[in-house]
Parts: structure tokens; sequence; C-alpha cells
């Protein structure tokens, strides 16, 4: 089918990639935080190769493609350590699309598209990182401006970021009137911020939103959105879950050939270590596990782009890839010994990251019991 041929597509992208630099090794946990911003140029890159605006209108300057032209560019992102804002980027801007009105797409999508604007947004609290049913968060309406209350915790790459889309329930006069997402430029929370001690590459943020005060022109779609907007959120990590899946076969892809080379070069005893039968079953297990979640991710994801029923699907291949980018980066640590642990070759980068996607939009634990529900096993 065309969709196929697109996947296949993939080596090209690899090579885009590859000129662009991939994600640059830290040497600095300050580097580690604000990366992009040290990385400007590689930003720039990205939004001049039109990456950044690949699934929004030819009318704002992105690419009129699909889901399934994204996941090829996750897949090969997440092979070659693309900078985790450019995630962070375009699930906000996604967000964007399906709600803002024309003028609002007009001013955060069209500078976006052109790598002038990074995105992010705040939707996780502390009690709750993913029900929305728990979320508190609330905007109360009063004249021609909403006041916020709340805490926003777990925001992703805020500190590379210039927007941040904040998701709250919108009340006016105590009555529940739905949900909104604020547009608000970082600028404006500079003293509300709190950096989160955090595992990993991906910094996270706390934004304290008691009694912020924002014009009603931040509100996505405005009033008349606020009865879509959920709907619309949780459509968008239906959407965010599957690309992610792409991502982190892209990742299992880059670990192998990073392991075979190392085993390829490093010897021992005269020898290869690749030439021990030994590694080799290693790596062998390694590829095997990395076609099923291969397969996995792109069931969920051809599904997804198509509208179509993916919960069960969705599921299966997030528990799936998470376990195995997982196990990946132990076997590669493993047979690179302590060089494995060293900056300079960058793998720490590929089992910081597997770590992050594993529990980023649902844990392993989670998404096994959605899966009992779905076919037929919850108690």
């Amino acid at each position: 089918s065309q969709e196929v041929r697109r996947v296949i597509a993939l080596p090209n992208v690899d090579e885009q990639l590859r000129g662009l630099g991939g994600f640059p090794i830290s040497s600095t946990p300050e580097e580690a935080t604000d990366r992009v911003k040290f990385e400007i140029p590689l930003w720039k890159k990205l939004a001049e190769s039109g990456w950044l605006g690949l699934p929004f209108s030819s009318e704002l300057g992105g690419g009129d493609s699909d889901l399934i032209d994204l996941g090829v560019i996750y897949r090969a992102a997440g092979r070659h350590l693309v900078p985790s804002s450019f995630y962070s980027c375009l699930f906000a801007g996604m967000l964007v699309d399906g709600l803002a009105t024309s003028t609002q797409k007009k001013d955060l999508l069209g500078p976006m598209i052109a790598g002038d604007l990074i995105l992010t947004t705040a939707y996780a609290e502390p009690q709750a990182a993913e029900t929305t049913r728990l979320f508190a968060a609330a905007a109360t309406a009063h004249g021609h401006e909403w006041i916020l209350s709340g805490v926003k915790s777990f925001v992703a790459d805020l500190g590379a970021a210039d927007v941040v889309l904040i998701l709250a329930r919108l009340r006016s006069a105590s009555e529940a009137e739905g949900w909104g997402l604020f547009a608000v430029r970082k600028i404006v929370l500079t003293e509300r911020l709190r950096r989160m001690p955090a595992f990993g590459s991906t910094p996270l943020w706390e934004i304290d939103l008691d009694q912020l005060k924002l014009p009603t022109e931040c509100l996505l779609g405005g009033i008349p959105a606020a009865g879509n907007t959920l709907k619309a959120f949780e459509k968008n990590i239906e959407k965010a879950t599957a690309l992610m899946c792409m991502e982190m076969a892209g990742g299992i892809q880059g670990v192998l050939d990073f392991t075979v080379a190392y085993v390829k070069e490093r010897k021992q005893f005269g020898r290869p270590l690749g030439a021990n039968q030994a590694v080799q079953h290693m790596l062998a297990n390694m590829a095997i596990a990395l076609d099923g979640a291969r397969v996995a991710a792109l069931k969920a994801l051809f599904l997804v782009a198509k509208g179509r029923e993916a919960g069960r699907s969705l599921a299966i291949a997030k528990v799936c890839l998470g376990e195995t980018y997982v196990n990946a980066t132990i076997t590669s640590q493993q047979l690179c010994g302590a060089m494995g642990y060293s900056r300079e070759t960058g793998l720490y980068l590929w089992t910081e990251r597997a770590k992050v996607t594993d529990v980023w939009f649902g844990t392993r634990a989670s998404h096994l019991q959605a899966l009992t529900r779905h076919i037929g096993f919850a108690a």
C-alpha cells in the first residue's frame, strides 16, 4: 500500500537527520537542561527541513501531511536522538491546530513552523499525571479576563519553550462550563516556575497558577471550543502515544546499530568482541524483539491515523516498546562495559530516553490495565 511505501522511505529521512547532527552530546548538566538553546542551528535546520510543519496546513507554511508521514520522522528522530523539545513542540502544535481560531493559528503555528517559536504543554498535576478527571486546575471568568488557580507539574522542555499551553477547567460563577487551553508566553510565568528534579535529559518544570490573570484572547478557540477541548486533548494524547511508539522503535534501532558497531571494533584477546557466539546471541535477541515491537508500533500508528479504534493496539505497542527499549539499552550497557557509561559514547542518552518514554503517556502497568479492559479480562 501507499502507507507501507512511505514507511519504507525511512532511510532517506535517516540520511537527512545524520546530516543535521542529531542529538548533541551534552558535556554539562546545563547543556542537557536547555540543549535546544545550545543548538539553535539544529532547531533552525529542523524547521528548514519542513519537519516542524509536516502535519499542518500549507497555508501556514506546513506540509499538508498526515500522521503516518510524521511517524516516519519520529522513528528517524528516535534513532538519531533529536532533542525532546521537538516532540513537545509538535504535541502542542497539534493542539493549537485542532482548537485555535484562524488568527491564533497564524500567531502561533506560523512562527513555530518557521522555527522562531517553541511550544510546550502543561496538563499534568501533582496528584494526577494523566487522569484528566482528577485534574483540579481551574480558570474562572471575571470580566474580560480569566483567573487561574492550581498547579501544573511535569511540564516538559519548558526551559527551551517560548509559549506554554495550560489545560484547565473553565468556570463561570462557580459553574463548570467545560475545559480550556490557554496559550501563555513563558515570560509571564517567570516568577511562577520551579525546576523539578527528574531522571534523564528531559527537563521538567512546575507552574504555580494561583491568581494568574490572563486576557480572554489567550483561550484557544474561545468559549465555543470549551465543550470540545477535553475530547480534542485526549485524541491528541492518543496520536502522541502512537508517535512516541515510533520514536521508541527508532531508538531501539539506534541502540542496536551502536552496539553492533562497538562489538565489531572492540577487541579482546586478539579478536573482535562480536566474534563470540554469546555476544551474537544477545544481539540477535535484541533484533528479534525490535522486529516485533516495530510491527506493534506501525499497527497502532496506522489505526490512529485512519481514525479507527486503536485503544487495544496502542496499549500493546506501548507495553512492548517500553520493555524492548529498556532491555535493549541494558544489553548494550552489558556489552559495552565501562565505555557504555562514558558521556563520550552517547549511549547514556538512549538509556535515559528509554526510561523516560517507558513512563510517558502511560506506564506499562497502566497500559496493561487498559489492555485487560479491551480484551474483557477486567474484574
